[in-house]
């Protein structure tokens, strides 16, 4: 043992070396031997001896932090790197060095396994998704950017995926089995993981996969693979879980040259696959680029017009086609452009698409037509039964049913003066026991239901036991050829027929021909709106239209 060791060593120096586990050591610069303490037998298995009997057992890797300490120059140096034991485990060390002389260097080795693990441990988490165990957006990033800085001769493909129904699988059963689903999910991406194959869930039901060495054509088909097999249903106690996969796909470096305009491409071509029908998978095309910056700047405009009061309800009335009376109004949302002039829905429908803002703009017109009705009422007008239109998104809130029935509480409107309308898309297109408790809900408190656009969904009228309904309206399609369509007219004739025998009423929309009147009054039709009646008008011209209606029936 070196002199200035041994001066030191008795029964406490020793004692603490060994409860640290830690080796004291010398070494000779010049003859590259190293004297260490009794205790380095204990804790590397090796006691003084030449430099190579330690080097051979760190980890190639790390070899030549080891090698080259005393040689930098410097004063002070410390490194950490990994030991093999006797026994074929595997531990890290800590060295830090003193030089002491240009021939002799000091230095103490001690073992940080515990502190590196858990640090390590602490990393992983970090970078992983708690409930699935995938790794997760900050991980994601740092594989992405690898793959694109090695990339493949072929490229690296990037996959963006959204279950297009999974918020009802909450709704429905619960967060429980919510969490199940992901985590079968994260198991399915998993087993297609693999030869470079990444995949992370980012949050939500929102997970990207990484496919480098793919081109276009190849990527397209595992993209499609991967809706295959991530979107079978998942069973559930008993139950079964369906939310629908919707796929984006983009590719380095066509579509974009860095990682950050890589997962904004994949983002984009995600958007077209949900707007364009769900449950689908597109690519993306730069076009597609312009389309998502048109939207955005839409939906800030929409945002700005909330807030100032340009977005108003207008009114078309609803005809008896026996007696030609009004029976009610179907409110119809009005945008008033500062710049454009009055927009209708068809101009700004990507504004419904969106989940927060068509919540919003559809509480604001819920909330516009209960001051009108309540201003009705108090002039002594009586407009009947007001249609309201929920969309897709707004339908698919988990508290809309509860604000449509407090703001009428609020209000103290009768509920039966309301009537709820969605289309049959908005129903079929997700899970049918959400779609159904929601239905009744509403129901239950009075408020009526009415199914638009009927005939142009799936499944029409196996779905109308399904769904407790109380008005249909035959959509505007069959009613445009009803007195030249032999065919159509049995159709709609039908629908009358049928709805009847359920004690449902039918209105036709889109009526716009005194001929095309005289059709559905002759089938037994219940009501009609369209064009040839009047067009939707401002609450001033509704004013106007009940005093006229009311002082012609008192004649």
């Amino acid at each position: 043992m070196p002199e200035g060791i041994a001066q030191h060593h008795d029964g406490w120096f020793e004692l603490a070396l060994r409860a640290g586990r830690m080796v004291a050591w010398e070494q000779d610069l010049v003859t590259d031997h190293v004297s260490r303490s009794d205790s380095s037998v204990d804790l590397i298995g090796i006691g003084s001896g030449p430099l190579s009997g330690i080097l051979e057992r760190i980890h190639p890797d790390d070899r030549h932090l080891r090698a080259g300490l005393g040689r930098s120059g410097r004063q002070e140096e410390e490194v950490v790197f990994r030991f093999m034991t006797a026994e074929g485990g595997q531990i890290w060390l800590a060295t830090r060095v003193r030089r002491v002389s240009p021939e002799r260097l000091i230095g103490i080795s001690f073992d940080v396994t515990e502190a590196k693990t858990a640090q390590d441990r602490i990393r992983e988490m970090a970078l992983h998704d708690d409930l699935t165990g995938l790794p997760n957006r900050t991980c994601c990033a740092e594989h992405l950017e690898r793959a694109i800085g090695g990339a493949h001769p072929d490229g690296v493909a990037l996959m963006a995926l959204d279950f297009d129904y999974f918020k009802e699988i909450n709704d429905s059963f619960g967060h429980e089995a919510g969490d199940f689903f992901l985590k079968t999910i994260a198991g399915r991406l998993r087993a297609l993981s693999g030869k470079g194959v990444t995949a992370a869930r980012l949050s939500g039901d929102e997970f990207l996969v990484i496919a480098p060495g793919l081109d276009r054509q190849e990527a397209m088909a595992f993209a499609r693979k991967l809706a295959r097999r991530v979107g079978q249903p998942v069973e559930y106690r008993s139950q079964t879980l369906w939310a629908g996969v919707s796929i984006g796909l983009s590719r380095y470096p066509d579509d974009a040259e860095t990682a950050d305009g890589l997962v904004k491409a994949a983002d984009i071509a995600l958007y077209r696959a949900k707007n364009s029908g769900r449950s689908r998978t597109v690519a993306f095309k730069p076009e597609m680029g312009h389309v998502v910056e048109e939207r955005q700047r839409l939906l800030s405009e929409l945002r700005g017009a909330l807030r100032y009061g340009q977005v108003q309800p207008f009114y078309q009335p609803k005809i008896d086609l026996r007696t030609g009376r009004i029976t009610g109004f179907e409110a119809l949302a009005r945008w008033f452009h500062p710049e454009r002039g009055i927009l209708t829905p068809v101009s700004f429908q990507a504004a419904f698409e969106d989940p927060h803002l068509s919540l919003r703009i559809t509480t604001y017109l819920f909330r516009r037509v209960l001051v009108d009705l309540v201003n009705l009422r108090r002039i002594g007008l009586d407009p009947g039964t007001i249609s309201f239109n929920l969309s897709n998104a707004a339908f698919g809130h988990p508290k809309i049913v509860r604000r449509i029935v407090a703001a009428l509480e609020t209000f103290d409107i009768p509920a039966e003066s309301f009537e709820i309308e969605v289309t049959e898309n908005v129903l079929l297109n997700r899970n049918e026991i959400v779609a159904r408790r929601k239905i009744n809900h509403l129901r239950r408190n009075g408020i009526r239901i009415s199914l638009d656009d009927f005939g142009t969904g799936n499944a029409s009228l196996s779905h109308l036991q399904t769904f407790r309904v109380d008005t249909i309206k035959i959509d505007k399609s069959f009613v445009d050829d009803i007195c030249d369509d032999a065919k159509g007219r049995a159709i709609v004739s039908g629908i009358v027929t049928i709805a009847g025998a359920l004690g449902l009423t039918v209105v036709a929309e889109g009526v716009e021909t005194i001929g095309q009147k005289e059709c559905l009054q002759a089938v037994g039709c219940d009501q009609a709106q369209g064009y040839l009646f009047s067009r939707p008008m401002s609450y001033d011209r509704v004013v106007d239209l009940l005093r006229k209606e009311t002082a012609d029936q008192g004649r």
